[in-house]
Formats: structure tokens, C-alpha cells, sequence
């Protein structure tokens, strides 16, 4: 194999590793919008922007956590670091 080909190869496994982190987030994302809908009527159209715009997996798990457990939409926090 060329050096040319290694790299080749190697932007290939990246690109597939990226895509498979970025079909994650996509999917808790989803999620998260969908819990958000189905347990709270009344949400203004910034949250689902906000909630759109989040690219960061931990933080999206931390967020369908939080609505699962809330009793109001008050109780969540939708800053990065929210407990």
C-alpha cells in the first residue's frame, strides 16, 4: 500500500467515525425533541432552536434525562453543564 492509499484509508475510517457519532447525536436529539412534545404542551419555538442547535452528546443525555424527571419545564436546565 502507497502512502497515498494508507491516507486514503485512513480519512475513510475517520469519516465513518465521525458520521456514526454525528447519526448518535442526530438520534438523541430526536429524542430529546420528542419527549420534550409529548410531556409539555406549552414550549416556545427559542427551546426547540435551542434544543436543535446542541452538538454535544452528554449534554443532549443530560437534557432527556432531566425532562424525563421534571414536573414543570421550569425544573429543567438547559445550560451545558445543568443537574
Amino acid at each position: 500500500m502507497t502512502g497515498a492509499e494508507a491516507l486514503v484509508q485512513q480519512g475513510h475510517k475517520q469519516g465513518k467515525a465521525e458520521g456514526l457519532e454525528q447519526g448518535r447525536i442526530d438520534g438523541k436529539r430526536t429524542s430529546v425533541l420528542k419527549v420534550v412534545r409529548h410531556k409539555f404542551a406549552d414550549f416556545s419555538d427559542v427551546v426547540l432552536n435551542e434544543i436543535s442547535g446542541i452538538d454535544d452528546l452528554v449534554h443532549l443525555d443530560d437534557l432527556f434525562d432531566q425532562i424525563l424527571a421534571a414536573e414543570s419545564f421550569d425544573d429543567i436546565d438547559f445550560s451545558k453543564n445543568g443537574k
